[in-house]
């Protein structure tokens, strides 16, 4: 006798794969011959995903052949401007300059995700093509960090507050106004990048902290610029250190576990876990006490908005900033929580340490690339 219980549950099961599956594949957009998954069905994200690389050549391609053609107003898009002898303030050029690198890094993106990063797992006899989307998206994000990093670091050991919180504030405003080519450069290529990366969690495969990620984008976001506007660059260049540091542990051990290791992506994850905790919580938590402890200090009264030309040190615009890092905080905290799962299951459970942030779609779907 057949169960009828069974039966009914076997064809439940099997439509709610179709309906996974007919879901997955309404979102999922052909990018040339790439396997690209976006999270929305939005026609203009759709068109971007398609053509991305193409717009953002044409784009550089103009701006570059405008430039040397001598146009005037192509200047502002390649080099940084609002010189005052050997050092920079901001100005409303620096607008263009982002814009640009928007389009560079987008096209960066583009090339090393379709055209290069996919080499590396099919050499390694990956066929999965979840894996290998993966891997690209990974791959390119800790390819840009590990850069980015390394150049504010330099930036960082050549500066007068490297190692040196009070020197965060030390001659506030008038030693802050004027930056460093380095800093200025690192500052709005940066923007640049948390920029393109709201565009990025739209055109890539959906996961279950969107929204999450999403708060922490415009978040950040809303710091860099902030802290750039206030002359604040100093304490901005030292956060933005220390939050990206703990992400080259991870990407690199996603990128391991992409290619069928298991061990070592649990050992990386282990430093990760700790470099997290050292640089997101502690860190952190330290630079945001040191506003109240010695950026008071620091910056005496005199010096203080409205007393002071072009400085922003107050207690409500100050307030208003340690507000958005509180923020930045509890998203880091939620996101400690999942790292906690992640390490339960790997020390009690004995499984392996895995991206806890997954997709929210079926992945039985998945094809065999060739």
């Amino acid at each position: 006798d057949v169960d009828p219980v069974a039966v009914y549950s076997g064809k439940t099961a099997r439509l709610r794969l179709r309906r996974s599956r007919a879901a997955t594949e309404k979102h999922r957009v052909a990018v040339g011959s790439r396997n690209v998954v976006l999270s929305t069905r939005n026609p203009l994200i759709v068109w971007l995903a398609k053509h991305e690389l193409t717009l953002s050549f044409v784009v550089i391609l103009c701006v570059r052949l405008s430039h040397w053609l001598g146009l005037a107003w192509a200047h502002p898009w390649l080099h940084i401007e609002h010189a005052r002898g050997t050092r920079y303030v901001r100005g409303p050029h620096d607008l263009w300059f982002v814009v640009n690198w928007i389009f560079q890094i987008i096209a960066a993106r583009a090339v090393m995700l379709h055209h290069v990063l996919p080499l590396v797992p099919r050499y390694f006899g990956v066929r999965n093509a979840r894996s290998c989307r993966r891997f690209g998206e990974t791959g390119w994000f800790l390819c840009y960090i590990l850069l980015s990093w390394s150049i504010g670091f330099g930036i960082w050991r050549d500066s007068p507050y490297y190692m040196n919180t009070r020197g965060m504030y030390v001659d506030y405003p008038e030693d802050h106004v004027l930056m460093p080519y380095g800093l200025k450069w690192y500052y709005l290529v940066q923007t640049a990048f948390w920029i393109s990366n709201i565009y990025t969690i739209f055109v890539e495969e959906r996961r279950k902290d969107h929204v999450e990620m999403l708060t922490h984008h415009v978040v950040t976001i809303a710091l860099v610029l902030l802290s750039y506007h206030f002359h604040f660059t100093r304490f901005g260049h030292v956060f933005m250190l220390v939050m990206d540091f703990p992400d080259i542990f991870l990407s690199a051990a996603k990128l391991i576990r992409y290619l069928g290791n298991e061990m070592l992506p649990n050992i990386l994850f282990g430093l990760f876990t700790v470099s997290w905790v050292a640089t997101k919580h502690y860190l952190c938590i330290k630079m945001m006490l040191s506003i109240w402890t010695e950026g008071i200090v620091e910056v005496p009264l005199e010096k203080r908005y409205p007393h002071c030309p072009d400085s922003y040190a107050s207690y409500p615009i100050v307030g208003f900033m340690w507000a958005i890092l509180c923020v930045l905080q509890t998203v880091l905290i939620y996101w400690f929580v999942m790292i906690l799962k992640v390490l339960e299951k790997v020390l009690v459970k004995g499984e392996d340490a895995e991206d806890s942030r997954s997709d929210d779609e079926d992945n039985d779907d998945d094809s065999q690339q060739p």
